[in-house]
């Protein structure tokens, strides 16, 4: 009898449903610096694929004075950098599931800006992509109601649909495009398109002598460039 059960239930065609839970995760974020009454700028710094943001952060040390903190959210996704070992690493998202993943760490982000208390009426808040972090960061600019003074994109694409058409955020915005002359992970014609797309916003650009890095120099360049108020 049951194995009579079993050939009628193996035959029937069974539809798989997706479901979703949204649960509480633990979040981790670096700093440099100290937030108190004497800060002028707080800089957000999103770290590429494969990236922690312990290590990535140890990269933005030159910027630190007694008026400057950073800040260096991490992805909420990690993994070995080779399957099953190697060195864990984060990453903000993969295609699959992406809406989700975008929502998450979006709402992610702006939890962290609201908890730190930020005066934004004197205190300047600069938000700075790396690769990855570019599509994140530009994402977050875009769905937020903070008033960044400065977009900073280093070595990667803004999140295609704020390409075409241009989100407004670009443009109310002051945008600096740093870039390296040997980034092996853009060919030359999508550089090209994407210089023309930074012309387009009237964005500030930076070459550098390098391939797909954070340039310190190149940072410290755009992080003492004076924009009309």
């Amino acid at each position: 009898m049951f194995a009579g059960l079993y050939l009628v239930y193996a035959n029937k065609k069974v539809t798989m449903q997706i479901h979703y839970l949204t649960v509480k995760k633990t979040a981790r974020f670096f700093t440099l610096g100290t937030l108190n009454p004497q800060t002028k700028e707080v800089w957000f710094v999103l770290h590429g694929y494969a990236q922690l943001g312990s290590d990535f952060i140890k990269q933005f040390e030159m910027l630190v004075n007694d008026e400057r903190f950073i800040i260096a959210p991490e992805g909420l996704n990690k993994f070995y950098t080779r399957g099953f070992g190697g060195n864990p690493a984060a990453s903000w998202m993969t295609s699959e599931d992406r809406l989700h993943e975008i929502a998450d760490y979006m709402e992610y982000l702006q939890q962290l800006y609201e908890s730190l208390q930020i005066n934004a009426d004197r205190v300047k808040v600069i938000l700075l992509g790396f690769s990855q972090g570019v599509a994140t960061a530009s994402r977050w600019l875009a769905a937020s109601k903070i008033m960044f003074n400065h977009f900073v994109v280093c070595s990667g694409e803004i999140a295609a649909e704020m390409q075409h058409p241009i989100h407004p955020a670009l443009t109310k915005t002051p945008v600096t495009y740093i870039t390296g002359n040997a980034d092996k992970l853009i060919s030359s014609e999508k550089l090209q398109a994407y210089v023309q797309l930074m012309q387009s916003i009237k964005a500030r650009m930076i070459t550098f002598e390098g391939g797909h890095i954070i340039d310190p120099q190149s940072v410290l360049q755009a992080a003492n460039i004076e924009f009309a108020q």
